[in-house]
C-alpha cells in the first residue's frame, strides 16, 4: 500500500460551487494530486457559508502546506490568501501499490457468482476504483442475464 496524506484548508467563498474533484492536468509546478471541494458534495463538513477544501499529494512532509494550499489555489483558478489550514491527515494505506510490470487490470468477475471492484482491480487511483466498479456492474448485469462476456 501507499501513503496519501490530505490537507485540508476553510474558507469563506468556495473556489467554485462544482461538485468535482479537480486534477492538475497541466502539471504546473506542484504535488497535489486532485483537490476537492468537500462541503460542496457534503455541506454538513463545514459550518453554514464555510467552504471546506481538501488536497490530497503524493508524499508527507510537515513544511508542504503552504506550497500545497498554494498549489491548490491554482488549480481551482483562486487566490489562496484567505484559505485557512484546518487538518493534515497522512493515510498510510491510501492506495494499492502497483509495481512495475504488474498488469493495469484485474479481473473483477471471480467466478461462481463473486464479484469484486476497487482500485486494488484497476489503476491505484478513484478513476481506477471508479472504472472497477463499471467494469463489476458490468460483469454483473452479463451474468444475471446470461449475456456474459468473456
Amino acid at each position: 500500500m501507499r501513503a496519501l496524506p490530505t490537507y485540508y484548508h476553510r474558507t469563506n467563498q468556495a473556489p467554485t460551487n462544482r461538485r468535482l474533484l479537480h486534477l492538475d492536468g497541466d502539471r504546473n509546478g506542484g504535488r497535489v494530486i486532485n483537490t476537492a471541494v468537500v462541503s460542496n458534495v457534503a455541506p454538513r463538513y463545514a459550518p453554514p457559508g464555510i467552504a471546506l477544501i481538501a488536497s490530497t499529494v503524493l508524499c508527507h512532509d510537515d513544511g508542504l502546506e503552504s506550497p500545497v494550499r498554494g498549489h491548490a489555489a491554482r488549480i481551482h483558478g483562486v487566490d489562496p490568501q484567505h484559505w485557512e489550514h484546518v487538518a493534515l491527515y497522512p493515510i498510510s494505506a491510501a492506495l494499492p501499490a502497483m509495481p512495475a510490470g504488474q498488469a493495469l487490470r484485474q479481473p473483477v468477475d471471480l467466478g461462481d457468482g463473486i464479484f469484486v471492484a476497487g482500485d486494488h482491480r484497476d489503476t491505484p487511483s478513484i478513476q481506477g476504483a471508479l472504472a472497477s466498479g463499471h467494469r463489476a456492474a458490468q460483469a454483473i448485469r452479463g451474468y444475471l442475464t446470461g449475456t456474459r462476456r468473456s
